[in-house]
């Protein structure tokens, strides 16, 4: 049985870098082992440690460059709870619009200017010469919005640096960062997130001008849904590709956007509070759900670092705000205490850790995927999660999601986004070999497209409500605050990539214990203490290889697609190791024919 290694070294340069190794048989065409390990040692919670709460709120959002407002939302939510404070709704109304705001440029440039190359006529042609032809005569069923009638024209399309899709949503992205800038005044890395609402100003005349830009990224919606569809019915009906990226729907979503009259910051409230978001909180094991008690999840939230560079820490002896004994491996006991050694692949090999969530009902823990999917999964399941406004509509339940919008003509879109439609998702209907409900690479793409249209709604919805508090002069923006000597914050929240969660503690009113689990920890995570392996490697073990052509130049573009599924950031170059042999193999450059 012919065995081949590949190591990609580095391939993400969003929220630290990463690599991936995997072990291919040959003959079987399948991965038969995988690991996923993050390469770069942060130390945000370090540097955190004995600084002024507020900011944590301004440092945290350095983490990342793409994604730096759902840092400040959840960090803001952590001080709001251990300052004690409840912003006012309108400023609740604010940080929503400026969260929807960079998911809705955060979304596309995944699927369209890093993971969409890979599904592009120049990628496809030189991995899978074999899908082109299926292309060229594959008809798709949303033409009349996108306006490609077949496949290959809509791939093609999508060709980096030249292709029309892909120059045309670089344009529709630009448009969602001016909104974010609006809100945040300026983007990356806002100014106006602070304990206790805003710091800023807002009126009439600045929701104006955000409605007019969210008509056009709602419009800018149609295009990503519609294209990501015919993509997907692709790549099913014809590639048979479900299997790749194939794992059991273990999910986990903090749930988001929260409701300005619920929200409080209060610990005790949590649970309430968290079910009237407009993305239902829930674990999701083997496809169902076991809980949506946002409080109930915090307290599961456990990490661990038998297979990370780190050292075990001490009890911290802490108890939740409700005074219950918190176990070690909680992010509030947890310290940060980095070991930096020798790769080994039965040892340490990553600076990632393991987050897994305990269920202290059933008295296990579960290996849990974060990210867009989970998200949607979770609000279908659940059915409590709508919103509503005069210009869109989401409804939830009986495992589906329906998003309704309105005309959105606007300069800046093609006259075919401009007609009202109405989108409808639903938990995939796809299983492993067991019968177990599975999700795979297709849908963890597909879900991101619905997600950005899930947010153009949410943004709607954010503006109809900061249009009636300016209408009924509620208009307060901020509340002031006591520091307390000790106390705990929780800001549980989501990114563009899945759950994000920050825990803050401070002691003698300063920061004593700060901890940053991203969506990008849970899925890269490594072996746990079980030797159960992270969401990433369990997606990659066992999946098929696609790639044509002689084994020995076999590049991995399917594990790739599946890494890149959970939406790394795209480099142009990665490095391979075949062996004994260290190799820089471009596989996408602006001269490729």
């Amino acid at each position: 049985m012919a065995k081949k290694e590949i190591i990609f070294d580095p391939i993400t340069r969003i929220e630290g870098h990463m690599g991936v190794q995997v072990v291919i048989d040959e003959d079987s065409r399948r991965v038969t082992d995988g690991h996923s390990y993050g390469t770069m040692f942060r130390g945000y919670e370090i540097i955190l440690e004995g600084r002024d709460p507020p900011d944590s709120i301004f440092i945290t959002q350095r983490i990342c460059g793409v994604c730096p407002v759902p840092h400040a939302f959840s960090s803001a939510m952590a001080n709001d709870m251990a300052l004690g404070v409840q912003p006012p709704p309108l400023a609740t109304a604010i940080r929503d619009l400026t969260d929807c705001a960079e998911l809705l440029y955060d979304h596309p440039i995944h699927l369209f200017q890093l993971a969409g190359p890979e599904y592009s006529e120049q990628l496809v042609k030189k991995f899978n010469p074999s899908w082109i032809e299926k292309a060229k005569e594959f008809r798709c069923e949303y033409t009349d919005i996108h306006g490609y009638s077949k496949i290959y024209e809509l791939i093609k399309a999508m060709n980096p640096l030249s292709g029309e899709l892909y120059l045309y949503t670089l344009k529709l992205e630009r448009e969602a960062r001016k909104l974010a800038s609006l809100l945040g005044a300026k983007h990356p890395h806002i100014n106006t997130f602070v304990p206790g609402g805003v710091s800023r100003t807002w009126g009439v005349p600045e929701t104006e001008k955000a409605l007019s830009l969210v008509f056009a990224l709602a419009g800018f919606s149609k295009l990503v849904v519609s294209v990501w569809e015919d993509i997907s019915k692709f790549l099913y009906e014809e590639i048979g590709y479900e299997k790749v990226g194939l794992r059991v729907a273990n999910l986990l979503s903090f749930g988001t956007i929260d409701d300005p009259e619920a929200y409080n910051a209060k610990y005790e409230d949590m649970s309430e509070w968290g079910l009237k978001r407009s993305y239902s909180p829930g674990v999701i094991h083997e496809g169902r759900l076991i809980t949506t008690d946002l409080k109930e999840i915090n307290r599961g939230v456990r990490e661990y670092v038998t297979h990370g560079y780190y050292e075990e820490w001490e009890p911290r002896g802490l108890v939740d705000p409700e005074g219950r004994p918190l176990p070690r491996e909680h992010p509030w006991n947890k310290k940060t205490a980095p070991k930096p050694l020798p790769r080994n692949w039965n040892g340490k090999y990553s600076w990632g850790t393991e987050p897994r969530w305990f269920d202290r009902e059933r008295n296990e823990s579960y290996v849990l995927e974060v990210g867009p999917i989970a998200r949607l999964y979770a609000s279908a399941l659940l059915g409590k999660a709508h919103i509503e406004s005069p210009w869109a509509e989401v409804k939830t339940g009986n495992s589906r999601i329906k998003i309704s919008f309105p005309k959105t003509k606007s300069e800046l879109l093609k006259p075919s986004l401009f007609d009202e439609i109405e989108f409808e998702w639903k938990i995939p209907e796809i299983r492993t070999d067991g019968n177990v409900p599975a999700v795979n690479t297709i849908e963890r793409n597909r879900a991101r497209a619905y997600s950005h249209a899930y947010y153009a709604a949410a943004a709607f919805s954010s503006i109809d409500r900061i249009l009636n508090y300016i209408g009924k002069g509620d208009v307060e923006l901020w509340r002031p605050f006591k520091r307390p000597m000790k106390s705990l914050g929780a800001g549980l929240h989501e990114a563009a990539r899945g759950a994000l969660g920050h825990w803050l503690s401070v002691r003698e009113g300063k920061i004593d214990g700060y901890q940053i689990i991203t969506p990008t920890t849970w899925n890269i995570s490594p072996r746990d203490k079980f030797g159960r392996p992270g969401p990433m490697e369990e997606s990659i073990i066992n999946t098929p290889i696609t790639e044509e052509g002689n084994s020995e130049d076999w590049v991995g573009i399917d594990v790739l697609r599946i890494v890149r599924s959970y939406d790394p950031c795209l480099a142009c170059t990665v490095h391979m190791f075949k062996g004994d042999r260290l190799v820089k193999k471009t596989l996408l450059s602006s001269t490729t024919p």
